[in-house]
């Protein structure tokens, strides 16, 4: 088993008194060292470390003194990145009955049974802007003879994304190919199909409840585009057909001079129609749902 090699105060917690509405409320924070017996074992074990306090049911102590009105309310492991057996455990107390608490541990399942841990989260991404965002229609972007910009313009957007986190008891890396770099294929967290893209999925072998398990965590990055992940692109082109019939390739010249002009969805000539826009599909679907996030 993990054992505890020292505890010190947290800083920022260390006694804070605040007046709530019918009593004064005291938090607390001490952060416990705990030295792992090997790389495999993960959080949920480093949390059962004999030594450290009990969500739920132990109540603060440091240093000879005590308070036994504030309880364990939050038990919090995070690794040292460059030391794989080194492990924090950060412990928060309080005396408020209406704070949030993680579930008493005396209650806890197996890490199998417990519900997943959910975060949402954004990250930022460039588009091309073929459109503008006019109102109450969005208006393409084009020079005034109607031709693209070269090179397009672009903009900044941001991706909500959502980590799901849980414990597995098996994992196949067949997973990784069936799911990773796919979009949903039906409704998923709100989302309609196709505007949700699993950008990766890591497995990590871990030993948790004295069993092996997999601690498994997806990253989905969903889409802020009503066209989700397709591409749109505008109907452009250095050639048309001369009719539907024929389809004999024709430049656009003007003045002797070749130019890039605008398509209709037929191939002809649109240069006077207003500007038509392709939708591509651009990465296959899977059924999120059989993962059952």
């Amino acid at each position: 088993m993990p054992t505890i090699k020292g505890y010190r105060q947290a800083s920022e917690l260390s006694g804070a008194i605040e007046l709530g509405s019918d009593k004064v409320i005291s938090r607390y924070a001490v952060e416990y060292v705990v030295i792992a017996d090997n790389a495999s074992q993960g959080p949920l074990t480093i949390r059962s470390t004999a030594g450290l306090p009990n969500v739920g049911l132990d109540t603060y102590t440091y240093n000879g003194e005590s308070d036994t009105t504030a309880v364990c309310k939050r038990k919090t492991p995070r690794n040292e990145p460059k030391q794989p057996l080194v492990w924090y455990v950060r412990c928060e107390f309080d005396n408020d009955p209406s704070s949030q608490s993680q579930e008493n541990e005396s209650d806890a399942g197996s890490a199998t049974a417990r519900p997943a841990t959910i975060e949402w989260d954004a990250e930022y991404g460039e588009e091309v802007m073929y459109q503008d965002f006019s109102t109450p229609d969005r208006k393409p972007i084009l020079n005034p003879v109607g031709h693209q910009f070269d090179p397009p313009p672009t903009r900044r957007i941001i991706y909500p994304v959502l980590t799901v986190e849980r414990y597995q008891s098996t994992f196949l890396p067949a997973t990784i190919l069936a799911y990773t770099d796919h979009v949903n294929s039906l409704a998923f967290y709100g989302a309609s199909p196709g505007n949700a893209l699993m950008t990766n999925i890591r497995a990590r072998q871990v030993i948790e409840d004295s069993v092996q398990l997999w601690q498994v965590t997806y990253r989905i990055r969903f889409a802020v585009s009503p066209d989700g992940f397709n591409l749109v692109i505008l109907n452009q082109g250095s050639h048309y057909y001369d009719n539907t019939l024929t389809m004999n390739l024709i430049p656009f010249i003007d003045g002797n001079v070749p130019y890039i002009g605008n398509l209709l969805a037929t191939g002809v000539d649109g240069t006077d129609e207003p500007p038509e826009y392709s939708t591509f599909k651009a990465y296959p679907s899977a059924n999120f749902a059989t993962l059952a996030l």
